[in-house]
């Protein structure tokens, strides 16, 4: 099961990221694994280490990116699907 898109992450503890050009690399120091991201994935992640939601991301992009809101907001839960499956950050518990 994914992230609600209204739901919030945590940057799993032994990852660390490091920014070239634009792009990000993200390193796993506790697997050993790195991953680049584009631009646009970049972003996400920064938005998710402010703790914003995907939907927030979604309605911050969609205007500067001139992008359809509901394929961006898809777009972006899919990444973050895709971190929470290697472990890169995890859900962050409800609080309501």
């Amino acid at each position: 099961m994914g992230i609600d898109a209204d739901g919030r992450v945590l940057i799993a503890q032994n990852v660390h990221v490091r920014e070239f050009d634009g792009e990000l690399v993200i390193l796993d120091l506790a697997k050993g694994d790195y991953f680049g991201i584009n631009e646009i994935g970049a972003r996400l992640w920064r938005g998710l280490e402010m703790g914003k939601s995907c939907a927030e991301l979604a309605r911050d992009l969609a205007t500067e990116y001139d992008a359809d809101p509901g394929l961006l907001l898809a777009d972006l839960v899919a990444l973050t699907d895709d971190f929470i499956a290697k472990g890169l950050v995890v859900p962050r518990a409800s609080t309501g």
